[in-house]
């Protein structure tokens, strides 16, 4: 029997972060996506915002991204800091075009 890797990517949506409840809701669905092999866990290779003042750079990186095995789709989780809200971006395409906030 051939196994076929399935995931949901098409039907799930961006998110803002704004309360505990939501944040483990989708940590663990991002890691049970890991464990099921249809995501794998990268290190954020882009910033998702960028801030110039006076010569001094500073570069805000999400906290994982996720990249499906299936449809490509990645995946950028910045996880929150209270009462700074988290965030979910999606990239269909699988490119990261590191639109700021």
């Amino acid at each position: 029997m051939v196994w076929k890797v399935e995931c949901d990517c098409f039907e799930r949506t961006e998110t803002s972060i704004d309360s505990i409840k939501v944040f483990q809701e989708l940590k663990d669905f991002f890691q049970e996506q890991v464990n099921k092999e249809i995501f794998i866990e990268k290190i954020p290779q882009q910033p998702y915002y960028v801030w110039n003042d006076e010569g001094e750079t500073i570069k805000w990186f999400a906290t994982k991204w996720y990249k499906c095995r299936k449809c490509n789709c990645l995946w950028e989780f910045n996880y929150p800091d209270f009462p700074i809200r988290g965030f979910v971006r999606k990239f269909d395409d699988g490119i990261y075009k590191g639109r700021g906030f």
